[in-house]
């Protein structure tokens, strides 16, 4: 055992000592004092004087009390040593004790730290090996990709030079194709010139600008000189020397027509030149619609050039070309120039002598050539016309057929909408004001009536549709008329698209369209017409009844025809 237990079991068994000899002196003090007492009460009473023994035994008692007390203190003073040795005892274990404590954790820590240490270093050589490895990786992988992005993109380039080589070739082809079928073109639209040239007795020269086209309408060749005069059908000549000598279809006359302006061999002035096309008017034929291809054929000092377009009746005048003349010794030597006004002074005269002698014969032979091919056009054109005529009747048959079944309207002014199954179309026109007639707005302010709106419900397989306006009261200007697939009915054979025509009577000018819709398709813009004022067209009936009734009666000999035109 130590010594820390030694004095635990010593102090423990004096302690059990020293309360047996408290209770036995406790004991004693309470005998003493009840004796005390006693005497007191014997006193008293008359009793003996005990006083003396008394005093003697209360000094000897007190005594006896100090020496306990006394003794007592020694021995709180002995165990507060041994309290004191045993806390100091218990302290310097204790302190002992945390001394080991501490040095203990202080190893433990710095074991800890120690093996942490090793852990970290261990870590950051295996980050770094791992580091060293992805990088071996990726340089590998972007060694690799780089290697296979070479190979494609030699690859690539390869495809795309044997690519190009084959457009190229391809372009090539297509090139000389489109030059040999646009020089063959050319020829041909050349040949096609001359020949309508040949056919009007048109001249040619150095400088000329040339327009043809293939219908029945009045399209107009305009140059502006650079004088700034223009060349037209109401300028014929200029004062720079060029002529309009050819002005085609100011009556549809023939369905290849041509117009030509021409100067002089070298007398043409130097300067810029601007060339224009002008759709003047569409006349009614059969097979004349719009829009109108034209090509232009300019020669510009020895020069030819070609252009195509298209113009409809209504568009604004089109500039087509621009080319500058030299002056008149740098488009020719003077050899040239020379010879050409020799030949045109030798042509002159030759002309004047042939013309002497054989004028008369030319000029039948050619009154009979020109007779023959108008001969063959007006067959031509009576058949197309016979066709347009044979068609449009039946047409306005059918649509009298149908108006007078509905109980419609008729009128100088009347857009009508035949179709021929039971869906539901419906016919909208904008009036010269902008206000709209259709079936959500029956009438309009200037006077417009829908009176028929067919097949709301699926009543009649052949439904028409009639704005109408009253004889002579339809305000002038511009109309249109559109038509609108409403509805789809779910009747038998009432499949889309529905093929539909549109006959419009434009002041007394009958217009025919045809066309065809399906459910859900846009709005369709048909027909557009413009008409002179009410009175105007009065005016101009009262114009024609006169005219009439002057070639009824012999009395009128067309001189104004010209004024007319």
């Amino acid at each position: 055992m130590d010594l820390v237990s030694w004095l635990m079991i010593g102090l423990l068994g004096g302690a059990f000592l020293f309360g047996i000899w408290f209770m036995l002196v406790r004991k004693d003090d309470r005998a003493s004092r009840s004796m005390t007492i006693q005497r007191q009460d014997l006193t008293r009473r008359g009793s003996p004087d005990f006083s003396k023994a008394h005093n003697d035994f209360d000094r000897k008692l007190a005594e006896i009390e100090r020496h306990l007390a006394s003794k007592r203190r020694d021995e709180r003073a002995i165990l507060l040593a041994e309290e004191e040795a045993r806390k100091s005892l218990a302290d310097d274990a204790a302190k002992k004790l945390i001394d080991e404590e501490k040095s203990r954790l202080a190893e433990e820590e710095a074991e800890e730290a120690r093996l942490k240490a090793e852990y970290e270093a261990q870590r950051e050589a295996e980050l770094e090996e791992a580091r060293k490895l992805a990088e071996e990786r990726e340089a590998e992988r972007l060694a690799e990709e780089k290697r296979l992005a070479e190979e494609r993109e030699i690859e690539r380039q390869q495809e795309l030079e044997e690519a190009e080589e084959v457009r190229q070739a391809e372009i090539e082809a297509s090139e000389e194709s489109e030059e040999l079928e646009a020089q063959m073109a050319s020829e041909q639209a050349e040949r096609d010139l001359m020949n309508r040239l040949e056919r009007e007795g048109a001249k040619s020269s150095e400088v000329q600008v040339s327009l043809m086209w293939d219908n029945y309408n009045d399209l107009d060749l305009h140059v502006l000189c650079p004088s700034g005069e223009r060349i037209h059908g109401g300028n014929k000549t200029s004062e720079c020397g060029g002529e309009l000598d050819v002005d085609a279809n100011v009556r549809p006359e023939t369905k290849k027509p041509v117009e030509n302006i021409v100067w002089p061999d070298f007398k043409a002035p130097p300067g810029d030149y601007k060339v224009y096309v002008h759709h003047y008017k569409k006349h009614n034929k059969r097979r004349s619609k719009d829009p109108t291809k034209f090509r232009v054929v300019c020669n510009t000092g020895g020069t030819i050039a070609h252009y195509e377009s298209e113009l409809s009746h209504g568009d604004p005048i089109m500039l087509v070309c621009e080319f500058t003349l030299d002056a008149p010794d740098e488009r020719g030597t003077e050899e040239e120039i020379e010879q050409a006004i020799m030949e045109e002074e030798t042509e002159k005269i030759a002309e004047e002598e042939r013309l002497a002698t054989e004028l008369e014969e030319t000029r039948q032979i050619e009154l009979a050539e020109a007779e023959e091919q108008r001969l063959a056009e007006i067959v031509e054109n009576e058949a197309a016309e016979l066709e347009s005529i044979k068609a449009t009747q039946e047409a306005m048959k059918e649509l009298k057929e149908r108006l007078e079944r509905e109980g419609a309207k008729s009128s100088d002014v009347q857009i009508s909408l035949i179709w021929n199954n039971y869906n539901d179309l419906d016919l909208h026109v904008v009036c010269p004001s902008g206000e709209r007639i259709h079936g959500g707005n029956r009438e309009s302010a200037c006077g417009g009536e829908l009176d028929v709106d067919a097949n709301v419900r699926p009543e009649s397989k052949k439904p028409v549709e009639n704005v109408v306006w009253p004889e002579g009261k339809a305000p002038g200007g511009t109309y249109k008329a559109y038509v609108h697939h409403y509805k789809k009915h779910k009747k038998r054979r009432s499949k889309d698209p529905t093929s539909f025509k549109v006959i419009c009577n434009a002041g007394g000018e009958i217009k025919e369209f045809e066309g065809m819709i399906s459910s859900g398709d846009a709005i369709m813009l048909i027909s557009e017409f413009t008409i002179d004022d009410p009175e105007k067209r009065a005016a101009q009936a009262a114009e024609a009844k006169a005219k009439l009734a002057a070639l009824e009666s012999g009395e009128w000999d067309g001189s104004d025809s010209d004024e007319d035109q």
